[in-house]
């Protein structure tokens, strides 16, 4: 009786180390390098990194910053860590999440201004996004919104955020702004998810995360990116 019982154990053991290992929440969707956009790479705005930034001292147009970007995420949101160093200093610095792709993916856009991308911020942080856009400010905002990075004097600055939503195959929660009304003419927003541009899987667009640079006025324009410069990008 005993040897039978330590055979029945033993096939038990064996059986559970042939089950699959059970996916658990916050597992890494991205954990890599972003690109350095070139310094003469225009914006949608038209502007270049070696246009409106500081010179750097080493006279190159600051091609030695570096970033780096960390997503973690389960089905209910994402852990999304942006890392600059070397940048441009004591500059403003905003994160987009690209909305429209290419071959009528998502032709529209942004159902909250038309753009190609929007804030790497929750829906729910509409309300402040909107206050702070040119139609509504034409200064924009000085001090760090959901999306903002502020490098300090060498060039390093971190974005540690969490969003209600996956970014890696996920929908953005358009919806979330309740009925509001965005952009200059002030038109009700759809209420409707709208998914996720990520190149990588073959639906177009440029870029899923891209980082620029307000070197002008060193503001954050809410649901626009107003003027910019292209920094960094990923993939």
């Amino acid at each position: 009786m005993k040897q039978l019982k330590l055979t029945i154990m033993a096939a038990a053991l064996a059986s559970m180390t042939s089950i699959p290992a059970v996916v658990i929440a916050d597992q890494p969707a991205i954990n890599d390098d972003m690109s350095r956009r070139p310094a003469n790479s225009e914006s949608g705005s038209g502007d270049t990194v070696e246009a409106n930034c500081p010179t750097d001292p080493s006279g190159d147009d600051w091609q030695g910053a570096t970033a780096s970007i960390s997503v973690e995420q389960d089905n209910a949101g994402s852990h999304v860590q942006v890392t600059v160093n070397d940048g441009v200093p004591n500059t403003h610095y905003t994160v987009w999440m690209r909305i429209k792709g290419g071959s009528g993916f998502n032709p529209a856009g942004s159902p909250w201004t038309t753009g190609g991308a929007t804030p790497l911020c929750s829906g729910t942080e509409f309300t402040t996004l909107n206050a702070n856009s040119p139609w509504n400010n034409a200064a924009g905002s000085q001090g760090a919104l959901c999306n903002s990075l502020i490098t300090n004097a060498v060039g390093n600055a971190k974005l540690r955020t969490v969003v209600n939503f996956p970014v890696v195959g996920g929908a953005y929660p358009f919806q979330q702004s309740g009925g509001a009304s965005a952009g200059p003419g002030g038109a009700l927003i759809p209420d409707v998810p709208t998914a996720i541009v990520d190149p990588r899987t073959g639906n177009g667009g440029p870029f899923l995360i891209r980082v620029v640079t307000h070197c002008t006025d060193n503001a954050n324009h809410g649901l626009s990116p107003s003027t910019r410069e292209a920094f960094f990008q990923y993939p």
